[in-house]
């Protein structure tokens, strides 16, 4: 960057730093004042609010003490297994009571929730017994402590009457505790803490649990001795804001409290419960609003500092151009696109989509840098053959994309084949080796009135053109209507739909096709294949294949076949004597769960492990050849055996035959089908049936569709047959 270039990128730094230093300054002055300002406005609403709340919890409880006693009223009150019902069915609605009891008037007997009590203590002399008995109405308590766990409590009380003669007393403990434990999330609220006392200043509720019970006037010394000299500091400064603020609390039904008797900075609010001589306390948190607003002045400064990073990282993309350039290719990617796109005005764009057949392979046996050699060498050519056409964008991978500069179908349409022609079995010389690449090609054109959103469209191309590419040889699909592309999309989301829905319904279902060994003249063996149940009828599973790979779908489908599969083993084959080959495609080999579930599979359906074979399927889409390996080896050892499926076609055959310790050839169907018509065929076979054997390997024949065909495979030594003469695929196995 020029020395010039740089002050004024400095310059505009330094503007920049000074802007957001003054912007977090105000936002966090103005923050802490507004929430000091709404928390001081709250305290009425917050108190009042919290009063009504709290009536609204302890009233139903104390109703319900009143009408229980009066249904106890009019019983005998001496059958104690009806007294133990009633007590337990009071118990168990309302969670805050720790225990209920009555107190009968004439002998002292007491009942609680596990019938009657045998002790001592005659209750009659209690202080809420005396307390009830002049009331007619349930009677609260103040705060006391537990006779039994010496555990702060409070008592709701009911004399029970009848004919105006006191039968007894019937009560209710509630646990400071319990209270908490029930009510602990209300007493937080907005930077306010709310908390609860007695009329006698002993707090029935509050924030902190270990001062349930403790008294605001006189403190006892054994609640005080379970807090730290920090948190003795903070209580004390609480109990003396308390007794300062007394005479107003004893004198009125509500106010304020404040910190100190000049009466400047508020503290709190205090509301007097009606009916209850409760005290409800609503108070500042002013250490969490210390803490909000440092927190509030950290994110900020954090936001500040991202903002202030990413407009300098944004000031210096556009001083070296770096936003719109590919670091492996060092040409423009897809942002540089987006920007010509958008920035156009005309009506109809042309683009190409490039990529190249199977680079995961080249990949996962030569390497990641490799790749990338291949990638730069290709970008090499591409740039030779069309940079003055249009632009080359290297979009990612192996995804290139080039926007054509002119509006002419026709010449596009031209170009796009002379290219097709030049980049066929492409040969790319990386050190001493020489690598043959095709590249598949994928024209389209757009109206750009038709589209809303440049990006989306342009990874829709992207998206449909690496599915068709999947589905077809040819090196160059043209779609002159871009609208056709979305017609192939909307029918592959179709699809989707449709598996997805026989997948929920439980609709996919597995069929066996057997599979013969010619040398002992039995089926020996079933392939697993996948089936849709559709009414009455069962639908072939392709395209649906496609879709669910596409989808991340196969492992779910293949797993759902495989369990059934192996359900229906466990309950026909008994003596488990025959063997099930399951399909296992390379997107199931590249997930490291999958093979161990169907381990779990065999062991939940007890069958033996050498009664699975795992067919590989789809060997050009093994990412990792090496870990692919080793994972086979680590089954093998466990008593699997695998099988390499059609053999023949496809990419790199021999490389995997050499590689992959497999126990099985399927020698693809193709090669079978006409092994008596092309001579080739039967030439082809039987060196591949060779091969099988210097590797150790049984072969297996596809496509077996008659006798001649049978006859000729015999004579060539092939050891198993398997196609519509030895039998068709059936949900049943062959009797």
């Amino acid at each position: 960057m020029e020395s010039k270039k740089l002050r004024y990128f400095f310059l505009i730094c330094t503007v920049i730093f000074t802007l957001t230093c003054s912007i977090i300054y105000y936002s966090y002055n103005n923050y802490k004042k507004e929430i000091l300002l709404n928390v001081e406005e709250n305290l009425v609403k917050s108190s009042q609010n919290y009063s009504v709340f709290i009536l609204n919890a302890i009233n139903p409880v104390a109703t319900l003490i009143e009408n229980t006693g009066d249904v106890l009223a009019s019983s005998d009150l001496k059958d104690s297994n009806e007294i133990k019902m009633i007590f337990n069915k009071m118990t168990d609605n309302v969670p805050i009571i720790s225990n209920v009891y009555f107190v009968n008037d004439e002998n002292g007997d007491k009942f609680s929730c596990n019938g009657k009590v045998n002790n001592l203590i005659d209750l009659r002399n209690r202080f809420w017994y005396k307390k009830a008995n002049s009331s007619d109405k349930p009677i609260i308590t103040e705060v006391y402590n537990d006779l039994n766990n010496h555990k702060p409590v409070i008592t709701i009380a009911y004399s029970i009457k009848k004919d105006n003669k006191l039968k007894g007393v019937f009560s209710a403990d509630i646990f400071l505790e319990d209270i908490y434990e029930t009510f602990k999330i209300t007493t937080y609220t907005e930077n306010i803490v709310h908390y609860i006392m007695d009329d006698s200043a002993n707090i029935i509720l509050h924030t902190s649990k270990e001062i349930l019970g403790l008294s605001m006037i006189n403190p006892q010394k054994s609640y005080m001795n379970k807090f730290s000299n920090k948190e003795k500091i903070n209580l004390k400064k609480y109990i003396k804001i308390w007794k300062e603020n007394k005479t107003d609390i004893l004198k009125y039904s509500s106010g304020n409290l404040y910190y100190d008797q000049t009466k400047e900075k508020i503290f709190g609010y205090f509301y007097k419960v009606p009916n209850l001589n409760w005290i409800i306390v609503s108070r500042i948190d002013s250490q969490k609003i210390e803490m909000d607003t440092n927190l509030y002045l950290s994110k900020t400064a954090l936001w500040g500092l991202i903002v202030f990073i990413f407009l300098i990282i944004f000031i210096y993309s556009i001083f070296t151009n770096i936003y719109n350039k590919d670091d492996l290719t060092n040409i423009y990617n897809k942002n540089k696109l987006l920007e010509v796109l958008q920035k156009q005005s005309y009506d109809e764009q042309i683009i190409l989509f490039m990529d190249i057949y199977n680079f995961s392979s080249i990949n996962g046996i030569h390497g990641s840098t490799f790749g990338n050699t291949v990638i730069k060498k290709l970008t090499n050519i591409l740039n030779n053959n069309l940079s003055s056409n249009g632009l080359l964008i290297h979009s990612k991978a192996d995804d290139f994309l080039f926007l054509f500069n002119s509006q002419d179908w026709e010449d596009a349409l031209y170009k796009s084949k002379k290219l097709n022609e030049l980049l066929n079995n492409l040969e790319i010389k990386i050190d001493d080796l020489n690598v043959n690449i095709n590249l598949f090609l994928g024209l389209t054109k757009i109206n750009a009135s038709q589209i809303k959103d440049w990006k989306t469209s342009i990874l829709l191309i992207e998206d449909i053109f690496n599915n068709l590419k999947k589905k077809t040889e040819s090196g160059l699909l043209v779609f002159p209507d871009f609208n056709e592309l979305l017609k192939i999309r909307r029918k592959q989301d179709i699809k989707k739909e449709e598996i997805i829905k026989a997948m929920e319904e439980n609709r996919i279902v597995p069929f066996f096709q057997p599979i013969y060994n010619l040398k002992e003249n039995k089926i020996e063996k079933y392939e697993v294949l996948m089936r849709i149940k559709n009414g009455e009828n069962y639908l072939s599973p392709f395209p649906y294949i496609k879709v669910a790979e596409e989808n991340n779908l196969i492992s779910n489908l293949d797993l759902m076949v495989i369990k059934k599969a192996m359900e229906y083993k466990n309950d026909m084959d008994k003596e488990d004597k025959i063997k099930l080959s399951i399909n296992a495609s390379g997107k199931d080999l590249n997930d490291s769960e999958f093979l161990p579930k169907v381990v779990h599979l065999a062991d939940q359906y007890k069958i033996k492990y050498e009664n699975i074979i795992f067919e590989i399927t789809e060997t050009q889409n093994i990412d990792n050849i090496d870990s692919l390996v080793k994972t086979i080896y680590s089954f093998k050892e466990l008593g699997f055996t695998f099988s390499i499926d059609d053999f023949g076609t496809g990419f790199s055959s021999m490389q995997y035959l050499k590689r992959i310790p497999a126990d099985y050839l399927k020698i693809d169907g193709s090669f079978i089908k006409d092994i008596n018509e092309k001579e080739e065929n039967l030439y082809i076979v039987k060196s591949i049936a060779n091969m099988a054997k210097a590797f150790k390997m049984q072969t297996i024949a596809e496509f077996v569709e008659n006798e001649e065909i049978l006859n000729t495979i015999k004579e060539l030594k092939i050891d198993y047959a398997q196609g519509y003469y030895i039998g068709k695929p059936h949900d049943k196995f062959l009797e």
